[in-house]
């Protein structure tokens, strides 16, 4: 969403006097079993082991289908949301713990918190002109009003539809139409940052912060007037780049000795 919650964020900071408040509220806690969104018929079972027999993860050609004629880059979004769906697992921070994994370390340990699934979708993505934004933020579940931190990704369709992208599930039903998911749950972003720019972060290119976080370099939205905030997330996102960079380095140079040594 594109707009303040105003009176969300107000009760959500009015009722949590700091981070630890709602450490070990997170959204892995509402899981999306039996809800979500289906747009087509299953042609496996309802619920489906992380890994084939073979060790690949299970494929859905309906729902691959769908994903080419719904978005522009379909396939390649399928592909990045199977493996966060699939082929990872949640796993909390120990408390006053913030520490964002590079994809390739998700990809290796196949466990992760919520930013750590936004990371490795958006990294098999980042070359791509995908219409979409990275979203950090407070979702407040209807059921039982419990309010909580989230990071999630953003995603538009070929006419402009909003859809949640969603892991962890171990189903096909993770990318989900935004009306849907207002239906349940309201969501007031902090901070959305669009896909295009995500990658500028890597080459330090953060925007000057003013009273009021003007800055025309980044197509971005502030919903939150903290600074420290906004400050923090941009440091966290420049380390886990610039890690990731280094990874991707040394598993390249490692590709070629393996090639020049046969």
């Amino acid at each position: 969403m594109r707009y303040l919650f105003a009176g969300i964020l107000f009760i959500i900071l009015s009722s949590l006097c700091c981070m630890e408040a709602f450490a070990e509220v997170v959204y892995a806690n509402l899981p999306l079993s039996g809800k979500g969104y289906k747009p087509v018929a299953n042609t496996c079972p309802e619920k489906l082991a992380p890994l084939s027999p073979d060790g690949s993860i299970p494929d859905n050609p309906l729902y691959k289908e769908w994903c080419i004629n719904t978005f522009n880059n379909g396939e390649q979004i399928y592909k990045a949301y199977k493996e966060i769906a699939f082929d990872i697992d949640y796993q909390a921070e120990p408390p006053k713990t913030d520490y964002w994994q590079t994809p390739t370390e998700t990809r290796q340990r196949k466990k992760g918190d919520c930013e750590d699934s936004v990371f490795l979708f958006f990294s098999q993505l980042s070359e791509l002109d995908i219409d979409g934004d990275v979203v950090w933020g407070w979702v407040v579940d209807r059921d039982n009003s419990i309010a909580f931190a989230h990071v999630w990704y953003q995603l538009f369709d070929k006419h402009g539809r909003a859809y949640i992208v969603e892991g962890f599930s171990k189903e096909w039903n993770g990318i989900i139409p935004e009306e849907m998911v207002a239906g349940v749950e309201e969501r007031a972003p902090t901070l959305m940052l669009r896909h295009s720019r995500v990658n500028d972060v890597t080459n330090n290119t953060t925007p000057q912060f003013t009273e009021s976080f003007e800055d025309d370099q980044f197509l971005w939205g502030i919903y939150l007037n903290t600074a420290s905030v906004v400050r923090d997330i941009f440091q966290k996102l420049q380390d886990m780049f610039t890690r990731y960079d280094g990874q991707q380095h040394q598993l390249t140079a490692s590709i070629q000795r393996s090639t020049f040594s046969k």
